[in-house]
């Protein structure tokens, strides 16, 4: 049977004063995936309406256990008296409830409630298209998060940690594209390709088509660079930057495909694209081979085919120890 779910229904539910039957109908009805987007949508709109139940979600809580601890020391009393008074009682004890659980929940969760988040495991990527038509490759352990309600619309930002692909599509309305970082810097663009990393050693930006802005904070001073195709930046601690020109910028996203591409990069830079990527330690003994550096296109689809890879290529061997992958020099 199709359930008929008002927004009038669903406020009441908000504020507990559903009906137990039109309560069991809203969960049936949010418990279907289809519904559970316009669910969210109305809660965050009710919220907004009556921040007064957040406020005062301590208040409540002592309230309700103020009630709840009388109902227990006079329930032999209350056994003897007439149905209807109790029934009314348990009722506004559950509507309290009902209303502390939203307000306490809608508090905790209200990142949960205001953004989707899409996550890649150690060795996972995922392609994702907004709904903007704008296409991302997540890299592995990575994370993006983007407005549930008004994407498109009344916001194109969002919020990556880790590393990731962009294709974004130009709007009509010129409306900007933001990709936000917890590295005190940002990516503004209206239509371009490009690739973001935010990884704990290295944050980047490499333009593989059209132009984009590149906010910063160098010191206690905002900075702004416009980037053209081909353009890598590197940020260093303290905000400053590093522009260079590279000829194939397309290779800083070839992990999307499961290639790596490496140009004179040290085995020790290798070792953290390990623990960056797969969530694996690799350890140099010698101070010397740390900076022995590898060229060329290397396809894998795991740490373990990677690692076969490029030390035969290298003419070196390693050995697992516990959790830890030790890279040494043929004997």
């Amino acid at each position: 049977m199709k359930m008929h779910i008002t927004k009038e229904m669903l406020f009441n539910y908000f504020a507990g004063r559903a009906t137990v039957f039109q309560k069991q109908m809203v969960e049936e009805w949010a418990q279907n995936n289809e519904n559970r987007e316009l669910f969210y949508a109305y809660l965050a709109m009710w919220e907004s309406e009556h921040p007064q139940y957040m406020a005062d979600a301590t208040a409540a809580l002592a309230r309700h256990q103020e009630r709840m601890g009388g109902y227990q020391n006079q329930k032999e009393e209350v056994e003897v008296l007439e149905v209807a008074p109790r029934k009314l009682s348990s009722w506004l004890w559950a509507a309290a409830s009902v209303v502390l659980i939203l307000a306490v929940s809608s508090w905790l969760f209200r990142d949960t409630i205001r953004y989707q988040t899409y996550h890649t495991a150690y060795g996972q990527t995922q392609r994702l298209t907004l709904g903007d038509g704008s296409q991302i490759v997540l890299n592995a352990n990575s994370s993006l998060r983007v407005p549930r309600f008004g994407f498109g619309h009344q916001t194109r930002e969002v919020y990556l940690t880790g590393e990731a692909n962009f294709s974004v599509t130009h709007l009509p309305n010129h409306q900007k594209f933001i990709v936000k970082t917890g590295q005190e810097f940002d990516v503004v663009v209206l239509g371009t390709e490009f690739v973001v990393n935010t990884r704990p050693k290295v944050a980047k930006v490499v333009l593989n088509k059209g132009k984009v802005q590149l906010r910063y904070q160098e010191g206690n001073n905002q900075k702004q660079l416009t980037m053209k195709p081909g353009d890598l930046v590197t940020l260093e601690e303290g905000g400053k930057i590093n522009l260079h020109q590279i000829q194939e910028p397309q290779n800083y996203a070839a992990w999307q495909d499961h290639r790596f591409v490496f140009e004179e990069t040290t085995l020790q830079e290798v070792a953290q694209l390990f623990k960056d990527n797969f969530g694996v330690t690799v350890e140099i003994p010698e101070a010397e081979l740390a900076q022995w550096t590898l060229t060329g296109s290397f396809t894998a689809h795991n740490a373990e085919e990677l690692l076969e890879t490029l030390t035969e290529a290298a003419n070196l061997t390693y050995q697992k120890e516990g959790k830890k992958i030790i890279i040494t020099t043929n004997p």
